[in-house]
């Protein structure tokens, strides 16, 4: 298997909307993510170009989609990849993914839902990924999570 490196205080994360454009159509739950995985955790974001491009133009691009997962793999200075949101069809990004560069740069990469179709994708290759909370659905809610 092959192993991202460990995340931790000061590391750069890519915000990815690989699925939908949620964060289009609901700032605020967007914003609110983005602001406790800076404030809470301590991660500096980097958002990938698509990360709030409407429902409709991602949905029409998943050249665009995967482009921003190839980018962030090749991107040195960044160290981790979340997803924004889940949502549906991200299968049609699979034939898109630079499977070589992915492998070559491995980073931690999370999402949920229908991030599950390329997590496994890249499991399946080989790479550690993790199926876990997303910016809006999960990291946006944190302090309103049991400790």
């Amino acid at each position: 298997m092959i192993k991202p490196k460990r995340l931790k205080q000061g590391s750069k994360i890519a915000i990815i909307s690989p699925s939908n454009g949620l964060p289009y159509l609901f700032p605020g739950i967007y914003e609110l993510g983005l602001k406790n995985l800076k404030e809470l955790i301590g991660f500096d974001i980097v958002e990938m170009p698509t990360a709030r491009m409407s429902p409709d133009e991602l949905y029409k691009n998943p050249r665009l989609r995967a482009e921003d997962i190839n980018n962030a793999f090749a991107d040195d200075s960044i160290d981790g990849i979340i997803a924004s949101i889940g949502g549906y069809e991200s299968v049609r990004i699979l034939q898109y993914l630079d499977t070589d560069r992915i492998m070559k740069n491995p980073k931690f990469i999370m999402g949920f839902s229908d991030a599950t179709t390329f997590l496994a994708y890249m499991s399946y290759l080989g790479m550690v990924t993790f199926y876990g909370p997303s910016v809006m659905a999960g990291l946006a809610q944190l302090k309103s999570l049991p400790l």
